[in-house]
């Protein structure tokens, strides 16, 4: 599975926004999965997307 833990920021290795972790309760419907669940905001709408942990590296909070 994947080493980053709910409550952390990430953010795509090649760049982009700043994505909270979030936890695998939230996306029960995939269970065992290798995917991590991220949130972030874009247009003032919270959008929920999944990403391969090799993808992702640790981001700094937000101020």
């Amino acid at each position: 599975m994947s080493t980053f833990e709910p409550g952390q920021y990430v953010r795509l290795r090649s760049g982009g926004k700043r994505m909270l972790v979030k936890s695998a309760l939230d996306t029960a419907q995939l269970p065992n999965t290798a995917l991590v669940p991220c949130e972030h905001e874009e247009k003032k709408r919270t959008i929920l997307g999944f990403y391969i942990a090799a993808n992702l590296k640790l981001a700094d909070a937000p101020p």
